[in-house]
């Protein structure tokens, strides 16, 4: 891992001059001609127009507006909420489940003996039913309470109780002992849905630190694009001074007319070059505000950013042993792999335990109770006779003393005979669970390759640092060599308006090169905690 100093877990370097391990700073030839003077990387500020506000912004400012306001991330961290329903979906599966039926009728059907009991029966009934039902979260049982009452009156002349009473308690308890007994669908989706309540926290540490990268980046290409114009203004003021020097030496005789048309070329390439660099910096800062912004009236919209924080150089200290097993154990997408490989496995224990037989343990027990105003019949048809006033509470007081109870206890079991569906069901499962171990190998093998890769460019971009600050140095001295030849006419107007052009290059080339060095940092420290 890189020995650096790290702000929300990012290898940045804050506050300060452009002097660093390399040694000498950024330099730049005075539009006078005849002598270089040193350029500081950070001194130059952007462009900014007539109304517009300059507002300071360090990195860990834009991260930290970025964290709080940027609309994907606010979008993102309501997925554990949503999550968070999900599961409670799934958990309200096995929650008691209160049932209620409240119900009149009343039927008259015409006789065709006088044994029925008249020449019409009219029969009202009155019904009030409740159950509850249970799904038992720790063995796949069910269980189910039900309380049924019932009222009925009628002109038959042959009932005993009008109106009569009924009422019943029945208890009852279903095991599954073969499938869905260890697991069954419902305990499966529980347990998917709270792994996948850990892979949405993942998802938004990603997005986060995702976030935090990518505003590092436009911060710095921002910070370089400042510098661009500016290195591109001293190239345009070098073109114009060099000119305005030749019209003077033409007016003397010691130049000729193409020298002058040659500067003016070079002052019209420097214009449209200085151009570009400003529609990139546009470009780069409205990149960088997308990233801020809270929406379309965020005031930072219509404001000039000036990233004051400047790029320091240190030499890296990369250990790509540590960073590789860092992030093997730590990345968010190899964790979220794993997570799934935790659902493929909770599939195949279902489809597992569903290819068993299906053998179910039925245990019940009910109580009946009968009550109302009992009558008797001396002869057929005869008047009735009240013998015994009764009521709703004689059916409820039978329930309670038992007087009519039942029980069951039973067995159910049941297999497909030829092709079995859970069978093939189990064998999908068993290649998706292989599948999703060969995925997880191949990710951690590219996580391997990119955490080398990245530490690798950090080396590299060091050396190209340093490269790039040597070929600066050079084309300073050339362009010395150039001015001095050029003032005793030596040089000629070419040779001096391709040094310069080179030092231009050259300046960029190290900004360029230094930026890359930074992001490579960032890259790596990233690498070893998400992926993407």
């Amino acid at each position: 891992m890189m020995k650096s100093t790290r702000s929300l877990g990012w290898a940045f370097l804050t506050a300060a001059a452009s002097y660093g391990a390399l040694g000498a700073p950024l330099v730049a030839q005075d539009p006078v001609l005849g002598e270089v003077e040193p350029y500081v990387v950070g001194e130059a500020l952007p462009p900014v127009e007539d109304g517009a506000t300059l507002t300071p912004m360090s990195l860990q400012d834009a991260i930290d507006r970025a964290l709080e306001v940027n609309l994907n991330l606010q979008s993102a961290r309501l997925n554990p909420d949503i999550q968070e329903f999900n599961l409670a979906s799934a958990e309200a599966v096995f929650t008691p489940t209160l049932s209620t039926t409240f119900g009149l009728n009343n039927q008259t059907q015409l006789t065709t003996s006088q044994l029925d009991g008249g020449a019409s029966i009219t029969n009202e009934r009155t019904t009030f039913n409740t159950s509850l039902a249970k799904v038992m979260s720790w063995s796949g049982g069910r269980l189910a309470a039900n309380f049924n009452n019932s009222r009925v009156e009628t002109n038959n002349s042959f009932i005993t109780r009008n109106p009569s009473y009924n009422s019943s308690v029945n208890f009852s308890f279903t095991q599954p002992l073969l499938a869905g007994f260890r697991l069954d669908n419902q305990r499966a989706a529980l347990q998917t849905q709270q792994i996948q309540s850990d892979i949405v926290d993942l998802q938004l540490r990603a997005q986060a630190e995702n976030l935090i990268n990518d505003v590092s980046v436009a911060y710095w290409a921002l910070r370089a694009s400042i510098e661009q114009i500016e290195i591109q203004r001293l190239s345009l003021a070098q073109a114009q001074q060099l000119l305005a020097e030749n019209q003077v030496r033409e007016q003397l005789g010691r130049a000729t007319e193409f020298e002058v048309i040659q500067a003016e070329a070079q002052v019209a390439n420097a214009e449209q070059a200085a151009l570009n660099a400003e529609i990139q910096w546009r470009n780069r800062e409205l990149a960088l505000k997308q990233l801020l912004l809270d929406g379309a009236g965020d005031p930072l919209l219509g404001a000039t950013i000036n990233p004051i924080d400047l790029p320091t150089l240190t030499d890296p200290q990369v250990d790509i042993d540590s960073a590789i097993e860092t992030a093997l154990a730590d990345r968010t997408d190899l964790l979220q792999q794993r997570e799934q490989l935790r659902i493929s496995d909770v599939n195949l224990d279902v489809s597992k335990s569903n290819k068993l037989p299906t053998l179910d343990l039925t245990a019940s027990y009910s109580l009946q109770g009968i009550g109302g105003d009992q009558f008797r019949r001396d002869d057929l048809g005869g008047a009735p006779i009240l013998i015994a006033p009764g009521g709703y509470g004689d059916g409820l007081q039978a329930i309670i003393d038992r007087d009519a109870p039942t029980w069951n206890l039973s067995l159910n079991a049941s297999y497909p005979i030829g092709t079995n569906a859970q069978a093939a069901a189990l064998e999908r499962a068993q290649l998706q669970f292989r599948q999703q171990e060969l995925a997880l190998r191949s990710q951690e093998l590219g996580v391997v390759t990119q955490v080398t890769s990245a530490g690798l460019a950090v080396q590299n971009t060091f050396l190209q640092v340093q490269a790039a600050q040597r070929s600066r140095e050079a084309s300073e001295q050339n362009v010395a060599a150039e001015l001095a030849r050029f003032d005793v006419g030596v040089a000629t107007n070419f040779e001096l308006v391709t040094a310069q052009n080179s030092l231009t290059t050259a300046r960029l080339s190290e900004l360029q090169a230094l930026i890359n060095h930074l992001n490579a940092i960032a890259e790596f420290e990233r690498v070893q905690r998400v992926g993407g």
